[in-house]
């Protein structure tokens, strides 16, 4: 299971980045992929639990294949669910979410810049 996500990482920051001279620094980033993190987006429960491992990845160990899986995902999580992901349920802790978001402003990672 975690080199069918080193795959699907590989495969994901080769397409984002295919046009740019930074595919070899992503795939270098992405063989030293070394958290095995939840990552699906096939509910809200899960989109906010992979939210959040991503998101304390990040604050944890700052790697730009972090942040490019975290962009994705929130992309298809969106496209799929939209303002459902802002209401919170036993499976959604929204403000946990908001929280990490605000961490990571704090300590000067910006979730939107690649």
């Amino acid at each position: 299971m975690k080199n069918l996500r080193k795959v699907y990482a590989v495969l994901t920051a080769f397409l984002i980045f295919s046009c740019t001279k930074t595919v070899t620094e992503t795939v270098v980033e992405v063989e030293e992929f070394d958290r095995d993190i939840f990552y699906l987006s096939t509910s809200v429960c899960n989109c906010n639990r992979s939210g959040i491992e991503l998101l304390e990845a990040l604050i944890e160990d700052e790697k730009q294949i972090y942040k490019i899986m975290f962009y994705e995902l929130r992309y298809n999580c969106l496209s799929k669910y939209g303002t459902k992901l802002w209401i919170p349920s036993s499976c959604n802790n929204t403000q946990y979410m908001e929280d990490l978001m605000d961490s990571l402003y704090v300590i000067g990672i910006d979730i939107n810049d690649f």
